[in-house]
């Protein structure tokens, strides 16, 4: 279900939703000069510790992929940035673009790797080293290619890159916790766990997200080729004035709907305020979401057809909170995701973490 007021417990940065052609190409260029290379004598030392398990160069540098479309996003957004000659090492209101992607990297990968540990604690990952995850893509490869040529059914790629394949084995391992976690809570006091999260968390997940109801008589306007005709168009909008009027002489929508509908009675419609997209393509579902119980609209044109509203029943936006019985199920999901963060974050608490400072120091966007 959709639900209004969701924040969820991310650290996310800023994103710009429609950027100018100059910084997608940026974004474009830089990925391709940290693509993968070959591996070069020390490529594998550890840049850093999460309580001794290592996060070497290719970890944190694919962290440092995933980030910097955000980080160019975030520079252009806050300061005009683009990414020219020299952007990485300038300084824009106090901030280097480098400093900042690399903390962002080091941040994720380190995040990470923490959730690798719990996954591996769960039994739902072996190896978590690095050198681990590609004897593990080298393996899944081989066998996929064994299968092709056996004229066998594989789902996904024929060949994994590694960045697919990470995010292939990170969700499963995450999906496995996550399954145990859930047999957990439905073994101990389930129902009192779900209504205490819910309680304590409905102002930002369980606001309704508002809606309208509204009863509707129409009128077409097409002709036999479903084109719209222009006289038909002013007779069915004739015809909706004098419903109109009637309508504020007393009489009922339904007793109205008998004489002057296509349908020869009123159609109820009901609108979820929260489907933005959906209802940005209906005058119809817009006119709704403006009116108030009891009021009746104008005439509203969509789709060959003219149309009189009567709201019947309105709920504003976070004005209420869902019924906990109607979400349970996302209850459910809620609170595990949510006991999943908690665990990462208290592993982050008390981590020790620690830098090899001179490669910190030394990594570089390669020009």
């Amino acid at each position: 279900m959709t639900k209004s007021g969701r924040s969820r417990m991310k650290y996310v940065w800023a994103v710009a939703g429609c950027l100018v052609l100059s910084v997608c190409a940026s974004a474009a260029l830089a990925k391709e000069k940290l693509a993968p290379k070959e591996p070069a004598a020390g490529s594998s030392e550890a840049i850093a510790t999460v309580d001794g398990m290592p996060i070497v160069m290719p970890e944190f540098e694919k962290a440092a992929r995933r980030n910097m479309s955000g980080i160019l996003s975030y520079f252009h957004e806050k300061y005009g940035a683009s990414q020219t000659s020299g952007f990485w090492t300038s300084s824009f209101g106090g901030e280097v673009p480098l400093a900042v992607l690399k903390q962002k990297a080091l941040d994720d990968a380190v995040r990470m790797k923490i959730r690798q540990r719990i996954a591996a604690d769960e039994g739902a990952l072996g190896d978590i080293s690095y050198s681990g995850f590609l004897r593990g893509l080298e393996q899944e490869n081989a066998r996929r290619t064994k299968a092709v040529a056996n004229h066998e059914v594989i789902y996904g790629p024929v060949q994994y890159d590694e960045d697919t394949y990470f995010e292939y084995v990170m969700t499963n391992a995450t999906t496995a916790v996550k399954r145990g976690m859930l047999a957990d809570l439905r073994s101990h006091a389930e129902e009192q766990t779900l209504r205490a999260f819910y309680e304590q968390h409905k102002q930002e997940l369980y606001q309704t997200p508002g809606s309208a109801r509204v009863l509707s008589l129409s009128v077409s306007f097409l002709n036999a080729d479903h084109e719209a005709d222009p006289a038909m168009k002013e007779k069915a909008a004739a015809r909706l004035r004098e419903a109109e009027a009637k309508l504020k002489q007393g009489a009922t929508f339904e007793e109205i709907a008998l004489t002057y509908a296509d349908s020869r009675a009123a159609r109820e419609l009901s609108f979820n305020l929260a489907n933005d997209r959906q209802n940005a393509r209906s005058p119809v579902a817009q006119t709704a979401a403006r009116m108030k119980a009891g009021e009746t609209s104008g005439i509203v044109e969509e789709n060959g057809s003219l149309y009189l509203l009567k709201c019947t029943e309105k709920t504003e936006p976070g004005s209420a909170f869902s019924r906990y019985e109607d979400m349970r199920d996302q209850v459910e999901q809620d609170t595990i995701d949510w006991q999943y963060e908690q665990r990462i974050r208290q592993k982050l608490a008390t981590a020790e973490i620690k830098i090899n400072e001179s490669l910190y120091e030394a990594w570089n966007v390669q020009n």
